[in-house]
């Protein structure tokens, strides 16, 4: 199935993903290929697109690549499984796509004002590891790769 999507002005967040047709829930909608690079050989201007793969790997996705303009929301109607972005509800044609970057990013030091203005907003998104037990439980496994095989595997936070 061909996901009908459109990039479009997202407010205060800049460019966004919008559906430009109704998709059902469990549709793959981005994917971050490319191969993974050491956070330092990205330039830091890049860093907001990038997408964590690994403890210190970063995908930095092309210029067309739907995964550079899917914004952080503290509400998602998708979530993350593997290196893609799935919807994990039925999302109306218009609506914005967006994902937790909180469940790709787990590196302490992660700050990122939020700019999502939902009702839940947490104001400021930080790295997985910092979010609240109820929110890590409405993910399960819904997470990066690399977070669910650190946690599952009880390795220090």
């Amino acid at each position: 199935m061909k996901v009908k999507v459109s990039v479009g002005r997202a407010g205060p967040k800049g460019q966004g993903l919008f559906a430009s047709a109704p998709i059902p829930p469990r549709t793959v909608v981005a994917t971050y290929r490319g191969s993974a690079r050491w956070i330092w050989d990205i330039p830091e201007k890049q860093w907001p697109y990038t997408f964590q793969v690994g403890y210190d790997r970063y995908v930095l996705p092309s210029r067309k690549s739907r995964g550079r303009y899917v914004n952080h929301s503290c509400e998602p109607n998708c979530v993350v499984s593997g290196r893609s972005i799935v919807t994990q509800k039925q999302v109306a044609r218009g609506e914005e796509l967006t994902f937790d970057y909180s469940s790709d990013v787990d590196w302490a030091g992660f700050r990122m004002k939020c700019a999502c203005s939902s009702p839940r907003c947490r104001k400021v998104v930080r790295a997985y590891r910092f979010l609240p037990k109820r929110l890590k439980m409405r993910y399960g496994a819904n997470v990066a790769d690399y977070i669910r095989r650190k946690y599952r595997t009880g390795q220090r936070k």
